[in-house]
């Protein structure tokens, strides 16, 4: 599905996780566009966390056990909507809607997503309807794959940073005023950071690039930036990695359990200059 209006130009693979394969503003490249023959999800583009974002420790949730897709981390990672099919139930040159049913243990869902481009930039909206009878623990995110390159920088605010151990798992916060980091700064980053208040500036080849997320979307924020690509991932998520195994830890940005016909809601604005 191609998406268009004015600077702005977007890529949607509905049928793989609804995920982003590319998007440009005034013909650069905001995210890192997907290989030709490439499938989603990957190191590249941007697609969705639902019903969980990162990481769950030996892919124990509520009682059942999630596929494990890290082996060698003994974790399952990112959900189980990545990949799979949205139906477009709307679509125009500048807006699609988008709606995913899933049913696996203990989730019951409704997804319904629109991305809309407009003269401020990308607009994304994201609903998470709870469809069982059983309450269950739900979560969500975004995991953009942004340009990056010897010039960039990030800067956000948050109250807290997340440490992790070998497996990406968080083991203790400390107290932060955020990041505000060049390139030298971001090398190695992979750190969940809590009380984030929303919006996260970064520098990249493509611009100056503003996301501001609002609603679950808001909980939280996932940095990762690998020293062997210029790549760099903010993700906006509803909850901290392994919050339902981390009860105490997981406090300051837990899962949210869901009765039948409750809801996760956020929206993810980019704009740029």
């Amino acid at each position: 599905m191609k998406l268009h209006h004015g600077d702005w130009q977007a890529l949607i693979c509905s049928e793989q996780g609804a995920a982003f394969s590319s998007l440009r503003w005034r013909g650069r490249d905001v995210l890192v566009t997907t290989p030709e023959g490439a499938r989603h999800p990957g190191s590249y583009g941007a697609f969705w966390l639902l019903p969980w974002a990162n990481r769950l420790d030996g892919g124990r949730i509520a009682g059942h056990a999630m596929p494990i897709n890290r082996p060698a981390e003994g974790t399952a990672i990112h959900g189980l909507a990545r990949d799979l099919l949205w139906e477009v139930t709307s679509a125009a040159p500048d807006q699609v809607v988008l709606q995913q049913r899933l049913t696996f243990a203990p989730f019951d869902y409704t997804a319904r997503l629109t991305v809309s481009l407009d003269a401020d930039g990308v607009l994304m909206e994201m609903e998470l309807r709870h469809e069982g009878a059983a309450p269950a623990p739900y979560g969500m995110g975004w995991h953009p794959w942004f340009t990056r390159n010897a010039a960039s920088s990030l800067h956000l605010k948050s109250a807290q940073r997340a440490s992790h151990d070998a497996r990406g798992l968080p083991q203790d916060f400390t107290p932060c005023t955020g990041i505000a980091a060049d390139e030298a700064g971001l090398i190695g980053l992979d750190n969940f950071f809590a009380g984030w208040d929303g919006v996260a500036r970064l520098v990249t080849p493509a611009g100056i690039i503003t996301l501001t997320a609002t609603g679950d979307f808001a909980a939280g924020v996932q940095v990762y930036a690998p020293p062997t690509r210029l790549v760099i991932c903010v993700e906006p998520v509803s909850h901290m990695p392994d919050a339902p195994n981390r009860t105490a830890l997981g406090a300051a940005a837990p899962m949210r359990v869901l009765a039948q016909g409750q809801s996760l809601r956020g929206t993810i604005r980019l704009t740029a200059a």
